[in-house]
């Protein structure tokens, strides 16, 4: 419609975009709703709520090597579309694809050693979990080989079929799966639609690999960029995979049954106030990434999307403080929980703060600039150490002095108040820095400038 293309010119690529997956993923946003706040807590148990966090985020860090690969991956796909290399973006699909499968089988081999300290710090038995959780993870890192894809490539309406579909997919597998056996009918949840969103990125991607289109090598004209992209990309995902596992760790790991299922329930509904900033961010990687190769500024497009971001988080965050114990008394499976109330608005916060915060980091990734890994990286180090020395201080009690110890006891940090107001903290302190690196950033735009009048006397 004539209208609506006038609409799209008006409002940008960004914002319009930005709509549609909004809407798309909206859809699917409230059946997940369902799912993570009523269908979950009805099935799993209280003594194995709380350890769904910290195994999705082990799923995660075992698919972390093929993250880091599909980061750059992403990145070098967008800057040889918009180049209009095509036979270069067939090569490096095709490598992809390859590096992707020898991955897949190291992580394999490397779980079965690793995943049963994972079960017995989690309190939940193993049987055939183990390979659930390894498989969820490795092929939604997997499955990124295909939707990274198709977001360089600026695919947006396949993509948004994918979240249209994706969600009543999980749903229907739930039903039938949480029921027989809960935790791992929860992975196989994720496993399903996840499946389905490759088929659908591989119909999407057969116009670059027809034979109309022939493989063009890249490697030795952008190997060694592509290694020097890779490796901050690897030391930022490193610190901030390091980040979420302990905090999720500590809570299962540190805290009652009871606590650790409040944090699982309140972070359901917490997560509710990023969903802006995790669409803003799918669109704003290859639209930034673009405009940086055309050496046009995007420093407007972070400022929007970083504003926007917040701005939605910290709302929702007020509503939960005015309505949160009313919330949490609707439904018989949340009111076990509505101590956790005071916690739920401090939570929100926070996921507001770091979709913010991912926003910038995003942005910059794009633009090829990783100053922030110093201050993200030494601020999600600290974070790590002192959350794990503070809730298990008595393992230091040979080496460090009596009065250390006492502090630490003093503290007692295995409650989840304090663990929360840590968290906030150090989420506050990177958006302190970005903010400084983007005025910095302005000042030195604004000190290069073209003169206007070359006469000479």
């Amino acid at each position: 419609m004539v209208w609506l293309q006038r609409v799209k010119q008006q409002v940008g690529p960004l914002w319009w975009y930005t709509a549609i997956l909004f809407a798309v993923q909206r859809l699917g946003d409230l059946i997940n709703a369902f799912v993570g706040l009523y269908l979950v807590p009805r099935y799993v148990p209280q003594t194995e709520l709380g350890a769904l966090l910290p195994l999705t985020q082990v799923a995660g860090a075992l698919g972390l090597p093929l993250t880091i690969l599909m980061m750059t991956f992403s990145k070098y796909v967008n800057t040889y579309a918009t180049r209009g290399e095509y036979g270069k973006v067939k090569s490096l699909l095709r490598d992809a694809f390859i590096l992707s499968l020898i991955l897949f089988i190291a992580v394999l081999l490397y779980a079965r050693f690793f995943m049963p300290m994972v079960f017995e710090r989690m309190r939940v038995s193993d049987g055939r979990l183990g390979m659930l959780v390894v498989a969820s993870g490795v092929l939604g890192a997997l499955a990124s080989v295909f939707s990274c894809a198709l977001q360089a490539l600026k695919k947006f309406k396949l993509l948004a079929s994918v979240g249209l579909f994706s969600a009543p997919l999980r749903l229907v597998t739930l039903l039938i799966c949480l029921p027989i056996r809960a935790l791992s009918g929860y992975f196989v949840g994720q496993i399903v639609p996840t499946l389905y969103g490759m088929v659908v990125a591989v119909y999407g991607l057969k116009d670059i690999f027809s034979s109309k289109i022939r493989a063009q090598s890249y490697w030795r004209q952008d190997g060694f960029s592509m290694m020097k992209f890779a490796a901050p990309v690897m030391i930022g995902l490193l610190f901030g995979t390091l980040q979420s596992l302990v905090e999720s760790f500590v809570i299962r790991h540190r805290l009652p049954d009871v606590e650790s299922a409040g944090y699982y329930l309140i972070s359901r509904f917490a997560e509710l106030g990023s969903y802006v900033g995790t669409t803003l961010i799918f669109v704003l990687f290859p639209l930034a990434s673009e405009q940086h190769e055309r050496k046009d500024r995007s420093q407007k497009l972070i400022l929007q999307g970083m504003g926007l971001s917040l701005v939605s988080g910290l709302l929702l965050a007020v509503c939960f403080w005015l309505i949160g114990r009313h919330l949490l008394n609707l439904v018989a499976a949340w009111r076990v929980y509505v101590n956790f109330t005071p916690y739920l608005a401090i939570l929100t916060v926070i996921c507001a703060l770091r979709i913010t915060a991912n926003c910038f980091t995003a942005h910059e990734m794009a633009c090829r600039r990783f100053g922030y890994l110093i201050y993200m990286g030494a601020i999600s180090a600290l974070e790590a150490a002192f959350l794990y020395g503070v809730t298990g201080y008595s393992f230091f009690s040979p080496w460090l002095p009596t009065s250390w110890i006492g502090w630490m006891a003093n503290l007692k940090a295995a409650r989840l108040g304090f663990l929360l107001q840590v968290m906030l903290w150090c989420s506050v302190l990177p958006l302190i820095f970005m903010a400084a690196e983007l005025l910095w950033q302005r000042r030195q735009r604004s000190r290069v400038r073209v003169p206007t009048n070359c006469s000479g006397g």
